[in-house]
């Protein structure tokens, strides 16, 4: 099992970045991708711990993200450090520079939602015991509803970045809008809330960012999934065009 939770095997199976003189995906870019993919199963499960950190008042929970944080980004840099590596030494050209790319911009974006649970998880620490006119309260719901669409589509990116999936991509994309909207109605609830009590500005603002990170979450997620149609020649805007 890989370390997202599904069979990983790189190394026996048909693969479209695969270079044409060669059966297998070069030993070098397997550990970049495996690396990404470990990466991405340490994001998922920071967004996932930050938002249930906010919502359930769990401080422990909230520390537990930020002492992961240096983790997330000591992947991000070995990724940087092994992909020149591997760039100086092997030279590569054609799918494999472009696969070596696509790793290395899904380390980055994946670095950035790992930056995003960061800044949920310091926000649940300073909050107190929920009380009846509390702004997380007030959106919990879409809290709730936009944590589970942020997770869903990192887990969906990373997944197709696994196995170089363009469906799976696809449908993280599609997915953008439904994120989108309900940030939207999310930001309607509380902007009403605060104007009807001025007392709670502060939680109220932190709320919003907090909200804002999230859907932010989601355009990161999405951003890996366009490096994997990136992977195999495919551009989503040229698509559209």
């Amino acid at each position: 099992m890989s370390a997202v939770g599904y069979d990983l095997d790189l190394d026996h199976r048909s693969d479209p970045t695969e270079p044409h003189t060669s059966s297998n995906v070069d030993q070098t870019l397997t550990g970049l991708r495996l690396h990404a993919l470990e990466m991405g199963a340490l994001v998922i499960e920071q967004v996932s711990n930050a938002s249930r950190a906010l919502l359930e008042r769990n401080a422990t929970l909230a520390q537990s993200v930020l002492a992961r944080e240096a983790l997330v980004d000591e992947y991000d840099r070995q990724l940087d450090r092994d992909s020149l590596t591997y760039i100086a030494l092997q030279q590569p050209v054609a799918n494999d520079l472009r696969l070596s790319r696509a790793i290395v911009r899904i380390g980055r974006e994946l670095e950035r939602a790992g930056d995003e649970a960061k800044k949920i998880a310091r926000f649940a620490l300073t909050l107190e015991q929920a009380s009846g006119n509390d702004p997380v309260l007030a959106v919990a719901r879409h809290l709730r509803h936009m944590a589970e669409l942020s997770v869903s589509m990192l887990r969906g990116a990373v997944r197709a970045a696994d196995e170089v999936n363009p469906a799976l991509a696809e449908a993280v994309l599609t997915r953008d809008a439904e994120l989108d909207a309900e940030f939207a109605a999310a930001l309607r609830q509380i902007m009403s809330y605060v104007l009807q009590d001025h007392r709670f500005l502060r939680p109220t603002i932190d709320t919003i960012f907090a909200l804002k990170g999230l859907e932010r979450i989601g355009d990161h997620a999405t951003n890996v999934a366009e490096q994997v149609l990136y992977m195999i020649g495919r551009d989503r805007h040229a698509d559209a065009a």
